[in-house]
């Protein structure tokens, strides 16, 4: 199989290498909500060693390190981009590992490095590294498209992906978390819920398995202060959207009580003034409600130095359904669970 790691770099430099980031571990199967600790292992740190040395990885101590790897999780930072428009998370590709910058994207399934300079495209198999979690076979999507504007580990949940391979590969729960902050880093977890990233408790919902997505039946909203209003909305919960997307009814609900909104054509979407004071939006899923903050909801000026500002909330007309981007779940602490009988959580953030 064609390595990535020979056609992005002929001449491996080991400069470029880095050892695997903490590796953590729980101390039960059943209970897995608690902080990441250290996981003491011989063989892993053997591997560590010579991943970060060694161009060819012994096959006894792959083997023996992938035993060991039956009980692990793992973290990693996500650092946002300008308006939060994606969250970057460092993952480390090849043997030995070469770092990358790449967006965890729950709305699709490709493994993606948009690479136009290495003249190729297709596809790889290589060892992935993400917070600690290492999937080996990982297929890894080249693109030369030079629109590509952002590396992405899909982890939509009904293909096969990242998500599913550690699954299968030993991650020791099959879960994993977003903690996102708004213009501050925050962190996805896998394998683990850490308690002190939430309060209260955590509200579950089923997945509609029917479009493949992390798809979740949403029960009405509220604008502000005002009643909170049912009405069904099919949302897909999509860490590579950077907007909330919801119908028109809601939208122009919530940009009729926003002083000097309007829908601006040119634009292609709502857009006010940027000073302008916004409500909040509170979305229902089962007998929870998450309550974004109205300030969220100024994604960014129209123009470099625009005093008009383009909305973080937009209609969803013609997709097929609402989508809960970024705008939405950095508001939350959001779990994704399972991989058969998959299912969402929601809770308000520490």
């Amino acid at each position: 199989m064609l390595s990535l790691t020979r056609i992005l770099f002929p001449t491996i430099l080991l400069s470029h290498a880095t050892a695997i980031p903490f590796i953590t571990t729980t101390t039960s199967l059943t209970e897995i909500v608690k902080a990441p600790g250290f996981l003491t292992s011989g063989p892993i740190h053997l591997r560590n060693a010579y991943d970060k040395y060694v161009a060819s990885l012994p096959e006894h101590i792959a083997a023996a390190a992938i035993h060991k790897r039956a009980t692990i999780n793992g973290t990693v930072a996500a650092d946002p981009t300008e308006y939060d428009t994606v969250y970057n998370v460092q993952v480390g590709i090849g043997t030995p590992y070469t770092d990358y910058e790449m967006s965890i994207d729950t709305g699709s399934t490709d493994f993606t490095l948009y690479a136009p300079t290495i003249g190729t495209s297709g596809t790889v198999t290589e060892t992935v590294n993400i917070g600690g979690v290492v999937v080996t076979k990982q297929t890894v999507t080249l693109s030369e498209d030079a629109s590509g504007d952002s590396n992405a580990a899909g982890l939509i949940y009904a293909r096969t992906n990242f998500y599913t391979n550690a699954v299968a590969q030993g991650l020791i729960a099959p879960v994993f978390t977003a903690d996102l902050n708004k213009g501050a880093p925050g962190r996805y977890n896998f394998g683990y819920i850490d308690a002190s990233e939430y309060e209260g408790s955590i509200t579950y919902a089923s997945v509609k398995t029917a479009n493949g997505f992390w798809e979740v039946a949403s029960n009405g909203y509220a604008v502000g202060a005002a009643a909170f209003v049912a009405l069904a909305i099919d949302a897909v919960v999509d860490t590579g959207t950077t907007l909330l997307l919801l119908p028109q009814s809601v939208c122009t609900a919530y940009y009729k009580q926003v002083a000097g909104a309007a829908y601006d054509s040119a634009e292609g979407g709502y857009t006010f003034p940027c000073s302008t004071t916004l409500p909040s939006l509170t979305l229902g899923v089962g007998t929870y409600r998450a309550v974004v903050p109205g300030s969220y909801f100024n994604y960014a000026p129209v123009d470099t130095g625009s005093s008009t500002c383009f909305g973080g909330l937009q209609p969803d007309t013609g997709i097929g359904f609402s989508i809960f981007g970024l705008i939405f779940i950095k508001s939350q602490f959001v779990v994704f669970k399972g991989t058969t009988s998959p299912s969402l959580g929601f809770a308000v953030k520490s």
